[in-house]
C-alpha cells in the first residue's frame, strides 16, 4: 500500500481558491510584498489582478466594480498604511450598500510597528 506525501499549499493559493469559488474573477491592489502569495494564488486560479497607484484607488475601484458588475469587489491592501488608506472606500461602500471585501495584509506577529496597529478595530462599522 502506497501513502502519498501530503501536499503543501500556501495560504495565498487557499485565499484565491475561495475567491474563485465565490465567483470573484478580478482583484484590485497596489503591489506590496506582504501580498505576493495572494498574487501567486490569483494567477494560478485565473483571477485578474489590477494594480493601481494607491491603495485608496484600489479600494474605490473595487467598490465601483461591485456597483457595475453586481459581484462583490475585492481589494487587497498591504500591511500598515495600506489598509488605513482604503478606509474612505470602505466607508463609502458601507454608505452605498456596495459589497466590498478588503483583504488586509499583515506580517507574522513579532512585534514592531505593524503589530501595534489594530486594523480590524479601526475598520469595524
Amino acid at each position: 500500500m502506497s501513502i502519498d506525501a501530503p501536499t503543501t499549499v500556501h495560504a495565498g493559493r487557499l485565499v484565491a481558491r475561495r475567491l474563485r469559488a465565490s465567483g470573484i474573477d478580478t482583484l484590485f491592489t497596489l503591489s506590496g510584498g506582504h501580498l505576493f502569495s495572494i498574487y501567486d494564488g490569483c494567477r494560478s486560479e485565473g483571477i485578474r489582478l489590477i494594480d493601481t497607484r494607491h491603495e485608496q484607488t484600489a479600494a474605490f475601484a473595487a467598490e465601483g466594480w461591485s456597483k457595475v458588475t453586481r459581484v462583490p469587489g475585492v481589494a487587497a491592501l498591504t500591511a500598515g498604511p495600506g489598509v488605513t488608506n482604503g478606509m474612505s472606500a470602505m466607508a463609502a461602500a458601507q454608505q452605498n450598500q456596495s459589497p466590498l471585501l478588503v483583504l488586509g495584509a499583515g506580517r507574522r506577529r513579532r512585534g514592531g510597528a505593524w503589530g501595534r496597529c489594530r486594523r480590524s478595530t479601526m475598520c469595524r462599522s
